[in-house]
């Protein structure tokens, strides 16, 4: 019998302040891509839409709120296929941040704001590091 192939989409959101991206480690008790460096994701919920659950799940996963938040840009969407039967649709959002201050939910173990020059330096999930390059890019 064939699976079933399902689709998931995910919003991403990149914060930069000053000249640094913040990053964070997920956490060994997240269902996927655990103690990998990655935006501030989640799954998009049924009747919501994709800059809403951006904002929940930057102040759910940072405390960070909108007040502190200017959108930049509206990245293009990104497609990845992570099995055979499961594909993530991504859509990134960059986001300039007025505050540094982060308050980690158990998402994640660490946070780091990086420059251009770190990112070799870091174990991302997939697609994370093109869309920091773009990112850094934007901002220079």
């Amino acid at each position: 019998m064939k699976r079933q192939k399902k689709t998931s989409l995910i919003v991403t959101s990149i914060l930069r302040n000053g000249n640094e991206i913040l990053i964070l480690k997920r956490s060994p008790r997240t269902k996927t891509m655990q103690n990998l460096w990655a935006g501030i994701s989640g799954y998009l919920e049924p009747s919501e839409d994709l800059i809403s659950r951006a904002l929940v799940e930057i102040y759910e996963e940072t405390k960070i709120n909108g007040k502190e938040l200017i959108l930049d840009k509206i990245l293009n969407q990104i497609t990845i296929n992570i099995k055979p039967d499961l594909t993530l649709i991504i859509q990134p959002f960059y986001f300039l941040s007025s505050t540094r201050t982060i308050l980690l939910n158990w998402e994640h173990t660490e946070f780091r704001w990086i420059n251009s020059y770190d990112l070799d330096n870091y174990k991302f999930v997939p697609m994370l590091k093109e869309i920091l390059k773009f990112c850094f890019d934007r901002s220079n």
